[in-house]
């Protein structure tokens, strides 16, 4: 193909993939989208602004070991890569007395060790000039209730990216750190029996839209900014008492109800 501005997102079926999909595609990138469920994908690539320039790719990221011969596969079907959108993700929320090693390790290995192994898979045809971008989270900069599992997978992340910006100057990496986001996320977290939740949480349903997260976001990204902190004014400002008075921040997440009041039902 012709040497046209490719992205590979990862967790392109649903929610921020597939608006980031959809807002590369409206800047004219050619759109490879990842995710599990097939039927989605071709539903996503249906919508795009134009559906000719896409490839779906169904790829689950904890299958490890399919990650290089995916990656082989994509380089072969579009003959490059620019930017890596590492997005797919599952949420978390449960009280740490109510989370079981297991659930741990299965957040873990979707939120860290499925994002980055296809950067892994990837880095030799990104590391001159090519774009890794992370989706992230605030609770990756920070921790309340109910949010020990997903924290600790999205704070993983930012040891890794920070590492690999560290050691690979010629390649941009990009951490992005939504707040509240208007998507159906919630519909799939889990809690610590592995149960979901099955309902869109209050905070999600006022969250920002996910067009104009897109937008902002991709804005941000064609920038080159290695941290893009993409979130409401409420979230902004845990995050700033987190950094410079983490005492009153700790008092704060103490005293505050957890988002998921009827997660256990």
């Amino acid at each position: 193909m012709s040497r046209k501005k490719v992205v590979w997102i990862t967790g392109a079926s649903s929610g921020i993939g597939e608006a980031l999909a959809k807002e590369y595609s409206r800047r004219g990138a050619y759109v490879v989208l990842s995710a599990r469920r097939e039927h989605e994908l071709e539903r996503v690539r249906s919508e795009l602004p134009d559906p000719h320039a896409a490839l779906c790719v169904p790829y689950d990221v904890t299958d490890f070991d399919g990650a290089q011969s995916t990656t082989a596969w994509v380089l072969a079907a579009v003959g490059h890569v620019d930017v890596l959108v590492n997005n797919a993700g599952i949420d978390y929320k449960d009280w740490v007395a109510n989370t079981p090693l297991s659930i741990y390790q299965r957040v873990m290995d979707v939120n860290y060790h499925g994002n980055i192994v296809l950067t892994l898979a990837l880095l030799p045809w990104l590391a001159d000039g090519g774009q890794v971008v992370v989706i992230s989270s605030v609770n990756g900069l920070l921790s309340d209730k109910c949010s020990s599992a997903y924290s600790a997978a999205k704070r993983a992340l930012h040891g890794f990216y920070d590492a690999l910006r560290a050691e690979q100057p010629g390649l941009r990496v990009s951490v992005v750190v939504p707040g509240y986001v208007r998507t159906p996320i919630t519909l799939n977290s889990i809690n610590g029996s592995g149960r979901t939740f099955g309902d869109l949480s209050d905070a999600s349903l006022k969250g920002m839209p996910v067009e104009a997260f897109a937008s902002r976001t991709v804005s941000a990204l064609d920038r080159g900014k290695s941290l893009v902190v993409m979130a409401g004014v409420r979230e902004r400002l845990a995050i700033g008492l987190h950094k410079v008075f983490p005492p009153a921040f700790y008092k704060v997440a103490a005293t505050t109800a957890p988002e998921y009041e009827n997660l256990n039902r």
